[in-house]
């Protein structure tokens, strides 16, 4: 993973304040959960965009223990991701699948190590190893990238605030103003969990498929192809028809930093092709039906084929990034709303639009390459 690629998830996870008032104090880490067939749960934030975005939470009874499917990318989710747990049963959690190594996904889950030392920690090999060097490069260390940022992101959102505009000129949209006051209000919560993250790695990696067997519920995780990451991992619980899916699908806006475009659509036929009932997406609501993915599909289709005919026309990458066009697709992901199609251009466009020149000029979006 190369030092761009770390940045850029920063600055999409990572906006911390201190100092602020207790009075202006929030609570941004709260789950909205629903069980979606008898002892499968999960765990949404209703608000996806807020800051910091964090992924949502599946869990899975068995009749032996649990499956947790991305348990949390803060200490307090993973702690409330646990005590929904063991609210609902007294079963052990046996193993916490990581989707991908995004880490608003899996920086809480020391939670559940502490809680059950047994349980299994598993991801696809790319994304043990992209979790250890991201944590651990001298270069480009991600708890350095947080320690580093704790003070200054609240000078830049208050400089924005000041100004009404972004350092381009851009102004800010009604939408984005209220977003950002709410993180100086979230600010003062978020400096307290980053300070207590401890990374956890994997235990257990699998390369294509491995069943869970808890008495008579099977769990599935695929790993069907490279996508939103080269890493990303699916739980699919066959007998229910429910797929969690990670960031390959993600709502209302997806991301695309250091992303696969046409691999990502191709992954995405194969999930669809598993004829789920309900589709739990790595950040959103959960969807019934496949409207979406065809959209996401269609998008990524767009999104390689142009950066393909660009990078053959010799356009340099810069230039190459700001020309993709995706207006069409912004429109119907965001129906218009300018907040929203703010977070398409800055969380989605020009990520996509760089990894995507980077893989059609022969060079990986991400610089760990999977197993």
């Amino acid at each position: 993973m190369s030092g761009s690629s770390i940045a850029g998830f920063i600055a999409l996870v990572l906006v911390i304040a201190v100092g602020l008032p207790q009075a202006a104090r929030g609570d941004p880490l709260q789950y909205s959960w629903t069980e979606l067939a008898p002892d499968v749960w999960t765990g949404i934030r209703e608000n996806s965009p807020r800051i910091p975005v964090m992924g949502s939470t599946t869990f899975v009874v068995g009749d032996n223990g649990v499956v947790v499917f991305d348990g949390g990318g803060l200490p307090m989710l993973a702690e409330r991701t646990l005590a929904k747990v063991q609210a609902v049963t007294d079963k052990p959690v046996t193993h916490v699948v990581i989707s991908h190594w995004h880490q608003d996904h899996n920086f809480g889950i020391k939670a559940f190590v502490d809680a059950y030392p047994l349980a299994h920690i598993i991801s696809h090999p790319y994304t043990r190893d992209t979790l250890i060097r991201a944590n651990n490069d001298p270069e480009g260390n991600f708890r350095e990238g947080i320690r580093d940022s704790i003070g200054t992101n609240v000078e830049v959102v208050t400089d924005i605030l000041e100004a009404g505009e972004f350092e381009d000129g851009r102004p800010l949209t009604a939408g984005e103003r209220a977003w950002y006051h709410r993180f100086l209000a979230d600010a003062a919560v978020l400096e307290g969990e980053y300070k207590r993250i401890e990374p956890v790695y994997p235990t257990a990696t699998f390369s294509d498929t491995l069943v869970i067997h808890q008495g008579n519920r099977e769990v599935q995780l695929l790993h069907l192809g490279r996508g939103n990451t080269a890493g990303d991992v699916v739980m699919w619980l066959p007998e229910e028809r429910i797929v969690a899916t990670g960031d390959m699908v993600v709502r209302p806006t997806p991301y695309g930093f250091g992303s696969y475009p046409r691999e990502w659509a191709d992954t995405l036929r194969r999930v669809k092709a598993l004829d789920y009932r309900i589709l739990i997406p790595g950040h959103g609501d959960v969807q019934r039906d496949a409207r979406y993915i065809d959209l996401l599909i269609e998008t990524l289709e767009s999104v390689a084929a142009q950066a393909e005919t660009m990078v053959n026309e010799g356009i340099p990458e810069e230039e190459a990034v700001a020309r993709l066009d995706l207006s069409d697709f912004k429109e119907r992901f965001t129906g218009g709303d300018a907040f929203l199609a703010s977070r398409f251009e800055s969380w989605f466009r020009r990520p996509i639009a760089e990894a995507a020149h980077r893989i059609a000029a022969g060079r990986p979006p991400e610089d760990i390459q999977p197993r």
